[in-house]
């Protein structure tokens, strides 16, 4: 991802913050805290990664050039802290019988710890009196709500509020930035463009993952499954599998639709003024690898459908 590139270093330097202050931690939490931390690292690795989470102060002082490179890699190192906060709280939350006591209590120790590190790294520019504090509050109460919704509700891919809901605690740092450049009335667009991001993250996400929601029960938590339904014209009450799943992506262009709604809301984020360059181009490039994916699906449609084999393929869908 090229557009990344100019970041290797601020991504090393704070992944490497990270690590030293998660070393510290009593055992079993440093051990467990750096295993997240280096899968969580997108250095060496070929697929992509939540860069948003960890660059969007980066990102921002493209905007905002009065900012230290030293206060956007505290935000930085404070979102990865809050990050990893919250995805062990999500793990715990989705665990069912998955994990045993011991591994739920660990879970839910190391999620303080970095709690009180995120705290610790925002502290050290917003005071217990900012009312900074207050935006947090906001953003883990819509970040509650969607959690409690979750599994209710289908996920919709046609509403990037609700995708974006889960992942709202990464906009502090653009409420913080702007609370301390005196430009809060520029938050609400700021927070448009951050969300439509998340959601086309999510919609990317929700296609890597749809084997692994599926057999897990987790259809409704799934836009890309909600997509698939829809294209097959399912209805509710009948069940979704992966031969139904197949015939949508290889019969009913799922994908396709998938990376429209994903340009759509690359579109939208044109129209909001003075967005990152570096937060539009991370949005292209998730939705040029569904774009990719989607061509590929066509490409392999095609292609057996010229040599013949494809009444073959889509029969043996049928069977599985």
């Amino acid at each position: 991802m090229r557009w990344s590139e100019r970041y290797e270093q601020d991504i090393e330097r704070i992944f490497a913050e990270a690590v030293a202050e998660t070393a510290l931690f009593p055992a079993p939490f440093k051990e467990i805290g750096l295993s997240l931390l280096a899968k969580a690292n997108p250095e060496g690795k070929r697929e992509g990664s939540n860069y948003i989470t960890f660059l969007l102060p980066f990102w921002l002082k493209e905007r905002m050039t009065e900012f230290s490179e030293a206060i956007c890699r505290d935000l930085a190192v404070g979102n990865i802290y809050a990050m990893l906060h919250y995805f062990l709280m999500d793990d715990v939350m989705d665990a069912g019988g998955r994990l045993d006591k011991e591994e739920i209590r660990n879970a839910l120790v190391l999620g303080q710890l970095y709690q009180g590190l995120f705290q610790q790294r925002y502290g050290q520019h917003f005071p217990a009196e900012s009312p900074l504090w207050q935006d947090y509050r906001g953003y883990v109460e819509t970040w509650g709500a969607a959690v409690s919704l979750e599994g209710k509700l289908p996920a919709d891919p046609h509403d990037p509020g609700r995708l974006a809901a889960k992942s709202a605690p990464v906009k502090l740092c653009a409420a913080g930035m702007l609370r301390l450049t005196g430009g809060r009335e520029s938050l609400s667009e700021l927070e448009r463009a951050i969300d439509l991001v998340l959601a086309t993250l999510q919609l990317a996400d929700d296609w890597k993952d749809w084997r692994e929601d599926l057999a897990e029960e987790e259809e409704g938590c799934n836009a890309f499954l909600t997509l698939a339904r829809e294209r097959i014209s399912l209805p509710p009450d009948h069940p979704l599998d992966e031969r139904k799943v197949k015939q949508a992506i290889y019969r009913a262009n799922v994908l396709d639709r998938l990376a429209d709604i994903a340009e759509d809301y690359g579109k939208r984020i044109e129209s909001i003024p003075n967005v990152p360059a570096s937060l539009a181009s991370f949005q292209r490039s998730l939705t040029g690898e569904i774009r990719k994916d989607a061509l590929l699906a066509e490409e392999t449609t095609a292609r057996l459908a010229s040599g013949g084999a494809l009444s073959y393929f889509l029969s043996n869908i049928a069977r599985k």
